[in-house]
């Protein structure tokens, strides 16, 4: 399995997924989610997963990594580009904007795409999606462990897609 995206030039996802982008909401959480396409998957592929984090972040949080998305019940191979905001058909848990980092953004509007904002250097950022057996018993609003606990034992692949951000100019 592999995944790519339009959203990438030169190892590089293009400025309009962060906070380079115009799309922020009124909390400065960029939300304009990036695109990609899931490749050679397992023919009995019944839905799948994917958490888009950044483990740069650790300099930043001092110890965690940064999740900007989570989302499960994917049945396309094809995710849009804004997707996380245009009345998806999947389920999205709740980002680290949700976190103490952030005053802790409502759940509500992190159960969503929160993009791409490195302050120190340039961040690598990892795409990690799942094929999964099943779909999950997960709503709007889940956080992270339990996403890995439901998917446990229902895993048929999984692929990673990395690229970089330029740093985030405030």
């Amino acid at each position: 399995m592999k995944i790519t995206s339009t959203g990438i030039e030169n190892g590089f996802y293009k400025p309009i997924y962060g906070g380079n982008g115009d799309l922020i909401n009124e909390n400065g959480m960029p939300t304009y989610s990036i695109p990609f396409t899931i490749h050679e998957a397992p023919t009995d592929t019944v839905s799948y997963a994917a958490i888009f984090y950044d483990l740069d972040a650790y300099e930043v949080t001092q110890g965690f990594p940064w999740i900007h998305w989570t989302l499960a019940n994917l049945m396309t191979s094809d995710v849009l580009e804004n997707s996380s905001q245009q009345a998806p058909d999947f389920v999205q848990g709740v980002n680290t904007w949700h976190s103490p980092l952030t005053d802790h953004q409502s759940a509500e509007l992190s159960a969503h795409y929160g993009g791409m904002t490195p302050p120190n250097r340039d961040h690598n950022y990892t795409l990690k999606v799942y094929a999964l057996d099943t779909t999950l018993a997960l709503t709007d609003g889940f956080y992270l462990n339990q996403l890995t606990d439901a998917i446990k034992g229902h895993v048929l692949d999984s692929s990673i897609l990395e690229a970089q951000y330029k740093q985030f100019k405030h």
